[in-house]
């Protein structure tokens, strides 16, 4: 018996598999690509590695700071060092105390025990305190001497381990056969599966942990990020970050390395840092309707060059209660960060079994990451707002 319709008849009356749907070809993504980190270093520092382990050399110049390990009179003629660096010095050194302007001459060294002469130049000997910074001023050689002791900084050797990053993906034959709404599949999912592999690596080059893994089965190497590596300049604002922190902490960041550094920077740490342009913002003409700022760069008046800030979107996702990494950045030299692909990004189709009905591709990466001179690099972590 049929279906009988009475009166008049509206779209939700008649059969439902009737109506043609209106549904738009595009796939709306909730996020683009924002992976501003990949993108900047790809196009830098970026060279082929050949094992799965690569290794590289540091070096630095010869130290000149210590500090004093415990008091001593105006008279003293010996002086504690801090531990292990009396290594730094060598006869004939002359060395200031900073805080008193005491200035002595080295005879001798014993560990980190100093043999001196006293009462070098205008000011008197005084006693020195704990803790008091000591600078090597130079090395005074007395005429017709032999060239004495002789120092150099040791080179160390650096590494990190290629990773193998994989983001594999299948649909049956069946679905692939099929015509569908808003593209085809593979299709939409490849396009998502390269911005999920980018992002990957992206995290890979900020967070990854350092480690190699060998069995007798398999060997599994992961890949150290910045956090691996940056030990020295670890900055936590532990709260609110204000103009004084902020120049505070870039001031001994970019006292080391290259004027190509970049300041990538979690949205509320962006947030707090345009803040302080928008509070000094005044409008010059009633008719003026913008509110708000937003800074693109840091201009250190330490150091007089500007230092990009790039605003990592995706991040502000991440928790920002105490240093977790929603109040995170990361201050990066350029110059000493490279890419060392063993094997580059490579799109590989048609992984299935060969008796398997199904379609299945993938995107695969090993890469390691070198992060040169530590000390060039920083993070600022902990702002809350």
């Amino acid at each position: 018996m049929p279906s009988i319709l009475t009166g008049l008849v509206d779209d939700q009356l008649i059969e439902q598999t009737q109506r043609v749907p209106d549904i738009s070809d595009t796939i709306t993504m909730l996020d683009p690509d924002v992976s501003q980190f990949t993108t900047m270093l790809m196009k830098v520092n970026s060279r082929p590695a050949f094992n799965e382990k690569v290794q590289w050399f540091e070096d630095e110049l010869m130290p000149r700071l210590s500090a004093t390990n415990g008091s001593y009179t105006n008279v003293a003629v010996t002086i504690n060092v801090t531990a292990g660096t009396g290594a730094y010095f060598r006869a004939g050194d002359i060395v200031r105390n900073a805080r008193t302007g005491d200035c002595f001459s080295v005879t001798s060294v014993a560990t980190d025990a100093l043999t001196v002469v006293r009462g070098l130049g205008r000011v008197t000997a005084v006693a020195g305190n704990d803790l008091d910074q000591l600078l090597i001023v130079a090395n005074a050689s007395v005429q017709g001497a032999t060239l004495g002791t002789r120092k150099q900084t040791k080179k160390v050797n650096n590494f990190n381990y290629t990773q193998i990053q994989r983001n594999p993906f299948g649909f049956t034959n069946t679905l692939v056969a099929s015509k569908l709404y808003a593209g085809n599949e593979p299709a939409n999912e490849a396009k998502k599966k390269a911005v999920e592999h980018k992002r990957a690596i992206e995290y890979i080059l900020f967070w990854g942990p350092r480690s190699a893994a060998e069995s007798s089965i398999s060997a599994s190497g992961k890949c150290g990020g910045l956090f691996e590596f940056c030990t020295t300049n670890y900055k936590d604002v532990a709260g609110t970050l204000t103009k004084q922190i902020l120049d505070t902490y870039l001031r001994q960041l970019l006292q080391h390395g290259t004027e190509n550094k970049v300041l990538f920077v979690a949205p509320i740490t962006a947030q707090a840092i345009s803040g302080f342009l928008r509070d000094a913002w005044q409008p010059t003409t009633v008719e003026t309707r913008l509110w708000g700022a937003k800074v693109n760069a840091f201009l250190s008046g330490a150091y007089g060059y500007q230092i990009p800030v790039i605003v990592k979107k995706d991040w502000n996702d991440f928790s920002t209660s105490s240093t977790q990494y929603g109040g995170w950045s990361f201050l990066v030299d350029m110059e000493n960060v490279a890419l060392r692909p063993l094997r580059p990004t490579q799109f590989l189709q048609n992984r299935q079994a060969n008796d398997a009905d199904e379609e299945t591709h993938e995107y695969l990466t090993e890469t390691s990451f070198e992060v040169k001179s530590e000390k060039t690099h920083g993070l600022i972590v902990g702002v809350t707002g």
